[in-house]
This record gives C-alpha cells, sequence and structure tokens, in this order.
C-alpha cells in the first residue's frame, strides 16, 4: 500500500501525519501499552473532517473510520475506540475490531470482526500478504502464504496469530512478520475508506 495514495486527498497538516506514522521505527507493536506520539493523538482527535480531507468525503462514517485509523497506527486505542464504537458500519466495526486485538483483548476482536462479516477490503489485504510472505522462506510464512492463496483473509485466523504471539509462544522474527502485515492492513483499510467514502 503505497502511502502516497493515503496522502493524495489530505490536507497539509494529516499528509504529515501519515509520513511521520509511515516512518515509524519500529513498526506499530502488537500490543501497544501506549500512543506512539501524544502530541499527534492530540492533533487527530482534534481534528474536523473539513480539517483533514481537501473535500470531506460524501460518507461521513468513512471519514470518521479513517481518522478511527490514523489513531490506531499511532497506538492511540481509547480515542481510536471512542470514534470506532459510534461507527456502526462493517468498517466501523473492522477499526473496532482490530482496537481489541491490540488491546490485547480477544475474545471481544472476535465479536467485532463477525459483525465485520466478509469486508470488502479483505481481498486486497490479503494479496498484499501474500506478496510480502513469497519474500520469506521460513516454514511459518510458506504455510500463512497458503492459508492466504487458498481461502483469503482470514480475520479471526489474524487474531489467533496475534494472541500466539502477544503471549510470547512465537520467537521475535514471527512477532516482526505480524506487525508488518498488521500495518498493512491499517494502511490497506485507510485506503480503503478513502476509496469508498
Amino acid at each position: 500500500m503505497p502511502i502516497e495514495e493515503i496522502k493524495k486527498p489530505l490536507q497539509d497538516r494529516p499528509r504529515a501525519w501519515v509520513d511521520k506514522l509511515g516512518n515509524r521505527d519500529p513498526l506499530p507493536e502488537l500490543a501497544p501499552s501506549s500512543d506512539w506520539d501524544s502530541y499527534l493523538t492530540s492533533e487527530i482527535s482534534a481534528a474536523s473532517p473539513e480539517e483533514i480531507f481537501v473535500e470531506v468525503p460524501a460518507d461521513l462514517e468513512l471519514a470518521l473510520c479513517f481518522q478511527s485509523g490514523l489513531l490506531l497506527w499511532n497506538d492511540a486505542l481509547e480515542p481510536s475506540h471512542t470514534l470506532s464504537q459510534s461507527l456502526h458500519s462493517a468498517t466501523g466495526s473492522y477499526w473496532h475490531g482490530i482496537m481489541h486485538r491490540r488491546e490485547p483483548d480477544f475474545g471481544n476482536a472476535k465479536y467485532w470482526f463477525r459483525k465485520v462479516g466478509d469486508h470488502a477490503a479483505y481481498r486486497s489485504l490479503a494479496e498484499a500478504a501474500v506478496l510480502l510472505l513469497r519474500d520469506y522462506g521460513d516454514g511459518y510464512s510458506q504455510t500463512f502464504k497458503s492459508e492466504l492463496e487458498v481461502g483469503g483473509w482470514d480475520a479471526f485466523g489474524f487474531v489467533d496469530r496475534c494472541e500466539k504471539a502477544v503471549r510470547g509462544k512465537e520467537p521475535p522474527e514471527v512477532v516482526d512478520l505480524l506487525e508488518k502485515i498488521q500495518e498493512m492492513e491499517i494502511k490497506n483499510l485507510l485506503l480503503w475508506c478513502l476509496q469508498n467514502g
């Protein structure tokens, strides 16, 4: 997911947020303990859709979904939760599910992913994840890639993978891989919100 595609319809200040988040090092943790940048959380939380978008999307709920996603990318779980809790679409539930997965409250995450159903953004996410996993030769990555190629994106399976990693049952290289895919998921859904808003 090229970051330039996310930045296109944004005002200057939100473009700077996306640049900053896109250059994070290290990547967002699977289960963060605090915001990555608390000042950025304040800026994103306080912004109106008119301050974020060059042209406010016709679907205001998707604009709020986008804002919730930016907060999640910044590890600002509670402000993201406040937004996603008020969104009653499949996309709002998707952000809500990601937030609970990262909280980490894995059972609650699955509850919200059940509400999502088969989201239209899953297909592009599965395709991007397969491309990423092709560069890895280990058994874990190849098994994950095969599952994606056969069954597409499995939000519940990804919750299970993250739970195992957060509980310390995976080696650091698997945690790193899951963090890459998690960031890919966030960027994919942000872009989907922009393209469909």
